[in-house]
């Protein structure tokens, strides 16, 4: 474990409990999306945003807690589009205002999450590969096609709790 910088972006939003804040916003949001939400069926949501909360803060300059696979080789086998992919960071902007991040520091989070933009988002299917024999390429079609899915109406959200 490397030594944490009491300077950084981590300490800056409030560390821990606002990544879990956000956290839990965004992932109520995209679990509920009728297109993003297939993309996590049959995972627990709470591991999901212990993951990502941990990620989050190793990427932020915090503890680095996080010690699973980074972003692109644990997405390669889904076909994350340029829409997709903007749809995302949508609801994340979405999330950090709900959990209140000053716009200042959410502009650097969502800078942060943005970075990663070029491994995830690929071409086409072809661009997949599969992690291990057996796993399946997810590929969803969006089913808000005809409607503009990266205005705020179109995002359902479940009831905190």
């Amino acid at each position: 474990m490397g030594e944490e910088n009491p300077q950084s972006l981590y300490h800056a939003i409030g560390g821990k409990p606002t990544l879990e804040k956000v956290h839990k916003i965004f992932y109520n949001t995209l679990y509920a999306h009728p297109w993003l939400g297939q993309y996590f069926h049959g995972m627990p949501q709470n591991v999901i945003e212990s993951q990502q909360t941990d990620f989050m803060t190793f990427a932020m300059g915090g503890p680095e807690v996080y010690s699973s696979k980074f972003p692109a080789p644990t997405h390669k086998h889904m076909y994350i589009t340029e829409e997709m992919f903007d749809l995302r960071q949508a609801v994340l902007k979405q999330s950090l205002e709900k959990a209140q991040v000053p716009a200042e520091l959410a502009g650097k989070w969502l800078n942060i999450d943005a970075s990663f933009r070029n491994g995830l988002v690929k071409a086409s299917v072809a661009d997949c590969e599969k992690r291990y024999p057996t796993d399946c390429i997810l590929n969803f079609q969006n089913p808000l096609a005809r409607e503009d899915t990266t205005q705020h109406p179109n995002l359902r959200q479940q009831p905190q709790g």
